[in-house]
């Protein structure tokens, strides 16, 4: 009996899944006026009605653009009881929130949010996700990164093309040059 009480034990926790939120982002080092995409996925999701996160990053560097907020949960936005998911602009980066009265959840494996920052100054910032809560979590939620965790902003580089008068002064000194040589 104890036998089968060991081994009984050892499968449910091998069977026992913690959440897992994972962030992907495009890019580790863009110029000023470029966008990053940031994706932060759900795996193992305890079903819920409502969940709230901060996603955190250096907001004078990198600026939230709010039309691009994309979920596999219903936008808030779209939703006259403004139920769903929302995202709040704040001093340390973005803060999410997930709330349903309508009897929709949040559950499983699912994009969680898909958004893009636009580069604004030259800099670096890190990411992360901290004070997360869902009352209805059994386990905690493991955060990680599929990829970098920061990016570097370079200052956007100019490439001008070569003007008019360069290539006429590039002209002359070639015919010039090939008068000399027939002399």
């Amino acid at each position: 009996m104890k036998k089968f009480i060991a081994m009984l034990t050892l499968l449910i926790g091998f069977n026992a899944n913690a959440g897992l939120l994972t962030i992907d982002l495009s890019a580790d080092s863009v110029s000023v006026g470029e966008a990053i995409s940031v994706t932060i996925s759900a795996s193992d999701f305890d079903e819920t009605d409502y969940f709230s996160f901060d996603f955190n990053f250096d907001n004078s560097i990198m600026s939230y653009v709010d039309s691009s907020l994309n979920s596999d949960l219903a936008l808030a936005d779209n939703d006259p009881m403004f139920n769903g998911l929302s995202a709040l602009i704040e001093d340390y980066g973005v803060f999410f929130e997930f709330a349903a009265d309508d009897g929709s959840f949040a559950v499983g494996h699912f994009v969680l949010a898909s958004f893009n920052l636009t580069a604004n100054v030259a800099g670096f910032t890190d990411f992360s996700i901290t004070d997360f809560f869902n009352p209805s979590a059994f386990d905690d939620y493991t955060i990680a990164f599929s990829g970098a965790d920061s990016v570097n902003v370079n200052d956007a580089v100019a490439v001008s093309e070569p003007s008019a008068a360069f290539m006429m002064m590039l002209a002359g000194f070639a015919l010039l040059s090939s008068r000399r040589k027939a002399k």
